[in-house]
């Protein structure tokens, strides 16, 4: 498929705004650009999938070098989430070729209406909430960054990472719209902390599941490397210029943005 240079002039800044809003808050930005691309332009949804999980790549890797300078990333959470999340990214990839994946994407966008309903509530969640007392199942691990406290536990980890990579390969839109609101609210990880792991493990989520679909004979390369050009400059801006933003500030953001991709899942669904 080819697409024109009146195309490309919208989607490539396109790319650079959903890629520095989604390095920001740790979710990669995917899931603003694949409606985009099948609504707008008219790409074939399983195309859009490949390329933007592709794309998530370049970006991730590159946030990935900032933050190990800045020591942001807990690699323990990273790669213990990331084991399980590899295999639910396969299997998500695969699942695209066997189910209809438009109906799962409707539970999909109301769950996600959820989550950044949750993230924008000021009073915290309840200790007796089913989510936290999964990651209270032993053995659970326990961490400090600069004097703030939070808990992992290998079970949730374990659930998470799964269902993170489900997500990933099904949607094409990084498991950290998952990964990185579990991160805050249920193991209570700092928000650059639970962000910068979040990047880091998109980076092996998405290498995980474009390897798959490249295997599978699903990759445009044509539609694939622009955008991932655009999103690794969205990366860099995001980088070199958003580290100095509040902590505070950017789990709102988070907030917005879940919604705002709850939006583009649903608008994509019924076609609006």
């Amino acid at each position: 498929m080819e697409l024109s240079l009146a195309a490309w002039a919208v989607i490539i800044p396109y790319g650079m705004l959903a890629s520095s809003l989604g390095t920001l808050v740790g979710l990669g930005g995917g899931a603003f650009v694949v409606p985009m691309l099948v609504l707008v332009f008219g790409v074939p949804l399983k195309m859009a999938v490949v390329a933007v999980t592709f794309s998530l790549f370049p970006s991730a890797l590159l946030s990935t070098i900032f933050n190990i300078r800045r020591k942001n990333i807990d690699y323990f959470a990273g790669i213990s989430l990331e084991i399980p999340t590899i295999f639910g990214a396969i299997l998500g990839a695969y699942l695209t070729k066997i189910l209809p994946v438009r109906p799962m994407e409707i539970l999909f966008g109301f769950f996600l209406f959820y989550i950044g309903a949750r993230l924008l509530r000021k009073r915290e969640p309840s200790q007796d909430g089913l989510l936290l007392q999964i990651n209270k199942i032993p053995p659970v691990f326990h961490r400090t960054q600069a004097g703030h406290s939070y808990s992992m536990g290998i079970p949730a980890l374990g659930i998470f990472g799964l269902i993170s990579g489900l997500i990933a390969g099904l949607f094409g839109v990084g498991g950290g719209i998952v990964k990185t609101p579990v991160m805050l609210r249920v193991f209570k990880m700092p928000m650059k902390r639970a962000t910068s792991t979040s990047i880091f493990m998109i980076m092996f989520t998405s290498a995980t599941a474009t390897f798959s679909h490249w295997k599978m004979g699903s990759m445009n390369w044509a539609v694939a490397l622009p955008i991932g050009a655009s999103f690794f400059c969205g990366s860099f801006i995001a980088n070199y210029w958003g580290n100095k933003l509040k902590s505070t500030f950017l789990e709102k953001l988070l907030g917005y943005l879940v919604i705002a991709a709850a939006f583009a899942v649903l608008i994509h669904v019924w076609g609006f």
